[in-house]
């Protein structure tokens, strides 16, 4: 009697007993009242496809947060939704698979990201710095230039572009470019994809974006990497576009920042390359050294690696936690690990703009920041203008590339990055208290219930956008 009684109390039997309840009702309809019948059979349809792909919702891998949205939807429009589901969820062809060949039998299970090691590295704290260094260096290719980034925008930097491409291929060098199709939507056409051929590149656009919308374009090639002769990997926040180099203005001041690494680490960015040109590529396993840093990346629904290593990093914190973002939206994880340290006596400071690109993205930011303020995580808005640059700093670690803090770089994008355990983390916390030095400390006022509304909607969306 107690277990009869305790089932009763069980969330999981109320479940099933309402379940059963549908189908003895469905059945009733169909016996007993044969003009219903019909109607019933429709209903019954509908509710077993919204049965059918909540199930399969649940049972595929991703975040809590994306498979709630989803049944939300899925429950609100039972037949619309479930496709939709299915069309958005249909897997596309692998791309930026890296495989690694390990040396020995024991290191058959090796695979990136791990330690690698590394002969130099500069740090850029801003956009004219990075695209200065990277076309001088495209001028000087003698064997190969690999260009993988999300935008690229006729304009000054794209003519001068062009022209290092010209000189590069004159030397000798094969040119590959990767850019997205969403991402340079409306900022390049086809002209400009033939300039940059007759140039001597060969071009690939990722998903290109084409008047019947695909389920695959919610995928993204995110990434900025360049690659030259094999022996230096550019990457960071910079796209190929005249307001990086703060040339134009659209949003006051753009704040940028990136990296350049020589030595085997390069290789491995150039492995990131040929794995999104080829779909998938094969390296031999990296070699370590006295100076190391560790390039990840992310090629969603296959491989996942920066919110993991991003919660592992702040968990583990014991000073400081400092981070440079355009967009805050993160995950009930990552949002409970920042809270978590901030409690733990841990300083805990964000620098957003002040001045966004995207307003919507800016208010859910906004919606983040006042929540996690309340433990004591500190936000501030970059007073100058728009706040580009990417970078989490965890005590003496840092990790630079081209992830943003949200639902889509750590889900949907594909993307790329380098972490230092050395004097480059140095570098970026000067320039992270440099810019604090010009920012204004967040405020919220208490906002009215309309754009408590606006945000709540746009949090909940927020895991999908």
């Amino acid at each position: 009697m107690r277990q009869l009684s305790n089932l009763f109390f069980k969330l999981n039997f109320w479940i099933i007993i309402l379940i059963a309840v549908q189908i003895a009702a469905i059945i009733f309809l169909c016996l007993y009242i044969p003009s219903l019948m019909r109607v019933t059979i429709f209903v019954a349809l509908f509710w077993l496809l919204a049965a059918i792909s909540a199930t399969v919702l649940f049972l595929r891998k991703g975040s809590l947060e994306t498979k709630c949205v989803w049944f939300v939807i899925i429950c609100a429009l039972p037949v619309a939704g479930a496709l939709i589901f299915f069309l958005a969820s249909r897997r596309d062809k692998p791309h930026g698979i890296l495989k690694i060949r390990p040396k020995t039998q024991a290191e058959e299970s090796a695979r990136l990201p791990y330690a690698v090691s590394y002969d130099n590295a500069q740090y850029f704290k801003t956009g004219t710095e990075f695209l200065t260094s990277a076309l001088e260096n495209i001028n000087a290719a003698k064997k190969s230039v690999y260009i993988e980034f999300f935008i690229f925008s006729r304009g000054h930097v794209f003519n001068t572009l062009i022209k290092a491409l010209e000189t590069a291929k004159a030397n000798g060098a094969d040119i590959k470019i990767i850019t997205d199709g969403v991402g340079s939507a409306f900022k390049i056409n086809r002209r400009d994809v033939k300039r940059l051929k007759a140039a001597g590149a060969e071009v690939k656009i990722f998903h290109r974006l084409t008047p019947v919308p695909h389920a695959r374009i919610n995928y993204r090639d995110h990434r900025k990497i360049l690659v030259i002769d094999g022996k230096c990997a550019y990457t960071g926040g910079v796209n190929i576009g005249d307001e990086y180099a703060n040339i134009t203005s659209p949003y006051g001041y753009w704040k940028d920042n990136g990296v350049v690494v020589f030595g085997k680490a390069a290789q491995v960015f150039e492995a990131m390359f040929l794995a999104m040109w080829n779909g998938v590529y094969e390296m031999d396993a990296p070699e370590t050294g006295n100076k190391s840093c560790v390039p990840f990346f992310d090629s969603p629904p296959y491989e996942y690696f920066c919110e993991d290593a991003y919660v592992h990093a702040v968990s583990s914190a014991q000073k400081r936690v400092h981070i440079l973002t355009p967009y805050f939206c993160v995950s009930e994880k990552t949002a409970a690990a920042l809270s978590f340290a901030a409690r733990r006596g841990v300083e805990i400071k964000v620098i957003i703009p002040h001045i966004p690109d995207k307003p919507y993205a800016f208010e859910v930011s906004k919606a983040f920041a006042s929540e996690l303020a309340k433990y004591g995580v500190e936000f501030y808005e970059f007073d100058p203008g728009f706040m580009h640059a990417k970078a989490l700093i965890c005590d003496n670690t840092v990790f630079l590339g081209s992830y943003n803090f949200d639902f889509r770089s750590m889900h949907f994008n594909y993307e790329c990055g380098i972490m230092f355990n050395d004097a480059i983390t140095d570098e970026v916390e000067r320039d992270f208290q440099e810019c604090l030095a010009i920012s204004r400390k967040f405020s919220d006022k208490k906002p009215n219930f309309f754009k408590r509304l606006y945000r709540s909607f746009l949090r909940f969306f927020a895991p999908l956008i």
